[in-house]
Formats: structure tokens, C-alpha cells, sequence
């Protein structure tokens, strides 16, 4: 079996469960396979629990020069800080400075991958943690006595990760901003259990990147069908259609 060239999604629960989980039929993941279908190889490296200490070890394992020697990937999002952000004394939090040398170190990692062939860096784009609603979180984990996260700490961590992101010339979606993560009433929609991304919040990530791709790499858009034919910029669907063989 051949592969095309991949989109690889790394991060932590955020990621693995971009293609939907129970009670959330809709993931992010799953509407970018449905965009890109035909043209790419979608590849899901998403860890729950994780932290950028976490990932930082699995970089090498995932991101191998051998990995891309015939496929490079088309880009890839890294989709870290939802769990760094627990709050000081949390078995999962990772201060925020050690945060930011940690993706940093991350996306150097990645782009390591890519120059096998002297190929030029493909796109990493940083996607920032959303917002969280600690309340119902905390009702979710069953605690009673004492919160674990805070949303305005996943704020400053997005702001860490979005000077990360300019520091190492990547492109950053801000999933705090998206899903408008300063007014409650209206982010609590976007979200299944006051952490994870509700339907609604998975839809809205996936419109975001798709309009940052459309914007910033329109080359890497999928072709859109206009006119009755598929237009040629963008990426190009796989093979002949069938209306061009008979």
C-alpha cells in the first residue's frame, strides 16, 4: 500500500478525540478528513493526559526522517497546553515558561523531520488550548473541595503559545479568542464537559483552520469544485474522476 502525503494532528486529548468520542459525534479531525478526502492521509497523534514534557519525549518516536522520506506532510498542527495549564501542586501542570521552551523545542524537533531531502520547512501551525469552564469541570472529575484549572490560566498559556508560534515563524490558531473564551455563557456552549470541545466546538475549530490554510497556504486548500470542474489551485484530488474515463 502507498501513502499520501499526510496531515499529522499532535497534541493531547484535544487531538486524540478530534474524531469524535462519546456523546460528541463531530470532531474536528473528522470534518478535516471530509475536506481533505481523496487528496491526503489524515494521521490522528493524539495523546490524552499529555503535557509538552510528555510530547517533548514522543517527538523523535513520531516524527522520524524515515517517516517522511517519500511522503512529506502537507502541515501539521501541534495542539499542547490544555494540561500544562492545570493549576501549581496538579500531577499535569508545567509551569509556564517551561511550557513555552518545551514547544519550542517541539516544533524545532518537527522541523527537523523535514530536511531528509532539503526540502523547505512545511507549516506547523500552533493551535492554542481553549478556553475552560472550571465549574463544570470540576462537577465532571467529581471534585467538590477545590478547582484543578482556571480559565484565565489557559489564557495566558495560549498567550504563551502564541509567542511561541511567532518566535519560530509559525502560524497560531487562537481557539481561546474563536470560542470567545471571556464571556462564559457563550464558550460553556463550545464545550462537552467544561475541558473538551463540545459539536459546536469542534465545528468552530475546524472553520478556524480551515480559514487560516485559505488565507496563509492557499495552495494547501483542497481544490474547490466550481463550475462543474475543480478548480486548480489547491491541492488536487487523487487520479482522474470517473467522468473523465467513460
Amino acid at each position: 500500500m502507498y501513502f499520501r502525503r499526510p496531515i499529522v494532528l499532535f497534541g493531547d486529548s484535544l487531538t486524540q478525540f478530534a474524531f469524535g468520542e462519546a456523546d460528541v459525534n463531530l470532531g474536528w479531525a473528522s470534518l478535516l478528513c471530509s475536506a481533505y478526502q481523496r487528496r491526503v492521509d489524515v494521521l490522528n497523534r493524539g495523546f490524552s493526559g499529555y503535557n509538552t514534557r510528555h510530547a517533548l519525549d514522543l517527538v523523535p518516536k513520531l516524527f522520524t526522517r524515515e517517516s517522511y522520506d517519500d511522503v512529506m506532510p502537507v502541515f501539521s498542527t501541534v495542539f499542547l497546553g490544555a494540561n500544562d495549564a492545570c493549576l501549581p501542586g496538579e500531577r499535569q501542570h508545567v509551569p509556564k515558561e517551561e511550557y513555552a521552551e518545551n514547544l519550542t523545542q517541539i516544533i524545532r524537533s518537527i522541523r527537523q523531520s523535514s530536511k531528509t531531502k532539503g526540502d523547505e520547512d512545511f507549516p506547523i501551525i500552533v493551535i492554542t488550548p481553549p478556553p475552560v469552564d472550571s465549574e463544570t469541570w470540576r462537577r465532571e472529575l467529581g471534585l467538590y473541595e477545590y478547582f484543578d484549572r482556571s480559565n484565565e490560566i489557559a489564557r495566558e498559556y495560549g498567550q504563551a503559545a502564541k509567542e511561541v508560534a511567532k518566535n519560530t515563524n509559525c502560524h497560531c490558531l487562537d481557539t481561546w479568542q474563536l470560542l470567545n473564551g471571556s464571556i462564559l455563557e457563550t464558550y460553556r456552549q463550545h464545550l462537552s464537559d467544561g475541558l473538551h470541545l463540545s459539536e459546536s466546538g469542534n465545528r468552530l475549530l475546524f472553520e478556524g483552520l480551515m480559514a487560516l490554510i485559505e488565507a496563509e497556504f492557499p495552495h494547501l486548500a483542497p481544490s474547490k469544485f466550481v463550475d462543474g470542474e475543480y478548480a486548480k489551485e489547491g491541492l488536487q484530488m487523487e487520479e482522474a474522476l470517473w467522468s473523465d474515463l467513460c
